[in-house]
């Protein structure tokens, strides 16, 4: 992803020449730390407001994000949590807004959480972390080399948006917000961070081209959402649900659940196979599937065919 990025927008510099003001040598310093290391979230979603000015022809934004671009610095290693900020003229604050706000069928408008709530969710993030380390960790080591940043928000008090659990944005890799209200139990807490890790890395496997032939917009049902969904966003819940029942399998194959967690997980396994293979024989009979798209399926698939036979049973 970030190769692609940095060969995107070396492209767009070029187009641009003298014009950018930002020098051929300062962008390729930029270019080239984006590529050797990881970066911000922000700095994907500075590259897409980079590109929406290209395309409106604004130079000044244009040269505003190339520059910004050019001076990029590598984050750490590690996943930040943080708490959205209560500062609509913060830079971080309303890019993180608008591009996780991207569907206008379902808008999401996010606020920034109580501080008590804060300290909520980031304590129970950690626990699911370490519970992930102890019984999974794999995909423990996997969720945090996706995520960068765990941005803790909350709704609007009275609004017509949607209400969330989590969401993930193309536009912003390597992020996903959470919504502290919502993040009740730690085995809660770790479905959600498996749930939008999963659409990072599906979104990191689109580097090349998309999962699915299908048009946007053609509509399916979807399992995971009450309205008709493109066929795209019905291969992610698949994918999605699969992934949450695989890291609940791992929890409890490993010993690492109280029995009351252990109750809940199965009730909750139950539930995802349900919901997966409903939205499997919608990916069966309209998908147009890539390449890509097909190895996905076919390994989420595998994992969930396996759970229903007799011998696997938990």
């Amino acid at each position: 992803m970030r190769t692609r990025l940095a060969a995107s927008v070396q492209h767009i510099g070029a187009q641009f020449g003298e014009r950018s003001v930002v020098s051929a040598r300062s962008l390729a310093r930029g270019l080239g730390r984006i590529a050797r290391g990881p970066v911000s979230p922000l700095v994907f979603g500075a590259y897409f407001d980079l590109v929406l000015a290209t395309d409106e022809g604004n130079l000044s934004a244009v040269r505003a994000r190339l520059d910004e671009l050019a001076s990029t610095s590598n984050s750490p290693s590690n996943t930040r949590i943080v708490a959205l900020k209560n500062a609509p003229s913060d830079v971080a604050t309303g890019r993180y807004r608008r591009l996780f706000d991207t569907d206008p069928e379902n808008p999401v408008s996010l606020r920034a959480p109580t501080r008590s709530g804060a300290i909520k969710c980031r304590s129970r993030l950690r626990a699911a972390f370490a519970l992930l380390d102890k019984g999974c960790p794999a995909l423990a080591a996997e969720t945090r080399a996706l995520l960068r940043v765990i941005l803790l928000a909350a709704p609007p008090r009275r609004s017509t948006a949607a209400t969330f659990d989590g969401a993930s944005s193309f536009m912003l890799w390597g992020a996903i917000v959470l919504n502290v209200a919502e993040q009740r139990t730690i085995l809660g807490t770790m479905q959600a961070l498996v749930h939008e890790s999963a659409h990072n890395l599906l979104f990191g496997f689109c580097s090349d081209g998309p999962l699915v032939r299908n048009r946007d917009s053609e509509r399916y049902p979807s399992p995971l959402r009450a309205d008709l969904r493109p066929m795209d966003g019905i291969l992610h819940a698949t994918f999605v649900l699969a992934r949450m029942h695989y890291a609940l399998r791992c929890l409890i194959d490993s010993g690492v659940l109280t029995g009351a967690q252990t109750t809940v997980a199965r009730r909750d396994m139950d539930r995802q196979k349900e919901l997966f293979f409903a939205g499997a024989s919608v990916v069966e009979r309209h998908a147009r599937l890539t390449p890509i798209g097909r190895r996905v399926f076919r390994g989420a698939t595998a994992h969930m065919n396996s759970a229903q036979s007799p011998s696997s049973r938990l």
